[in-house]
């Protein structure tokens, strides 16, 4: 059996090369959800940056899951849209790169996303302390931790693939470096590096998920107590997106990484990860903001800003 130099030989990216007749449509339309993505999302953080009634903790925190929205989509689509190109070559260096940023910034979402609860639980459950509770340090602070962790958390599933041997079959079939796709070219019984997956990520999901759950219990025994029932869908109104976002999010994780692989485990693996390296980061612009009528308040003002000058 012929094993892989891993410091000098790479991969081939498959992409969806079982459509042969499909590879320009399939580029251009990858192209404009990318385009589509990176646009969306710098808007919000543009819009959140001009206007001064936006510098709440909310939408703080919305600029920086905009900004691992961008980063985690143009750390797989740019690369993947060159596989349409014939470019399908990635070498073992950029390989693990790439997993190692797509760990990171799809880590940094679902911590956000932990954040987030808590800006809602203080927001409904002590509302007067909202200010206090959550300053600009405190934001600042809870983001930092959030891009400090992302450092750190990956690294047990880089160094424990590292070390894996490969076989000269160096296709991976998949659209960029994934977990699992890399662990089914590998020469040797991967079990032990999955169980690292799944303990770490077991961990990180639970500790995450708790802070979650802890929050909305909270904020929903609060809401209970509320005594009109416009009141109560008002403040419900404000966690509903946040909830759908996680939802999803969870979705993919658990059916990509936790559930039993089926019969045809790389595309299941493509669908789950396109929903959460592409449809993710644009719908949660919709989602969160551009149904906000403070963000369409700030795109309204930023539109008039931009005519005045241009007169």
């Amino acid at each position: 059996m012929i094993l892989i130099n891993n410091t000098e030989d790479g991969f081939i990216l498959l992409g969806f090369s079982e459509y042969p007749y499909l590879q320009v449509p399939l580029f251009l339309a990858f192209l404009f959800l990318y385009l589509f993505t990176l646009t969306e999302n710098i808007l919000l953080i543009v819009i959140i940056f001009l206007d001064p009634h936006l510098h709440t903790p909310m939408y703080f925190f919305l600029c920086n899951l905009s900004f691992a929205d961008i980063c985690m989509t143009t750390v797989v689509l740019p690369r993947f849209l060159l596989t349409f190109l014939g470019l399908k070559y990635i070498s073992y260096s950029q390989c693990l790169t790439q997993l190692y940023l797509y760990i990171s910034f799809q880590s940094l979402e679902y911590l956000l996303l932990t954040v987030m609860s808590y800006d809602r639980y203080v927001a409904i459950c002590n509302p007067l302390r909202y200010s206090l509770l959550l300053n600009k340090k405190v934001c600042v602070l809870l983001v930092a931790l959030s891009f400090l962790c992302i450092i750190l958390d990956p690294s047990p599933v880089i160094i424990a693939i590292s070390v894996l041997p490969f076989c000269s079959r160096k296709d991976i079939d998949h659209f960029f470096c994934d977990v699992m796709p890399l662990l089914t070219i590998s020469c040797v019984d991967p079990s032990h590096v999955e169980t690292i997956v799944l303990i770490e990520g077991a961990i990180f999901i639970f500790v995450c998920l708790g802070c979650i759950l802890f929050s909305y219990i909270s904020i929903l025994l609060s809401i209970l107590k509320i005594q009109t029932a416009f009141a109560k869908r008002k403040a419900f109104s404000t966690c509903s997106s946040h909830l759908m976002a996680i939802l999803m999010l969870q979705l993919t994780l658990v059916f990509v990484y936790i559930l039993p692989q089926s019969d045809d485990p790389s595309q299941r693996s493509k669908n789950a990860t396109f929903l959460n390296t592409v449809m993710i980061p644009i719908l949660n612009p919709v989602l969160y903001s551009f149904r906000n009528k403070d963000v369409k308040s700030g795109f309204i003002k930023l539109v008039k800003g931009k005519l005045k000058v241009l007169k």
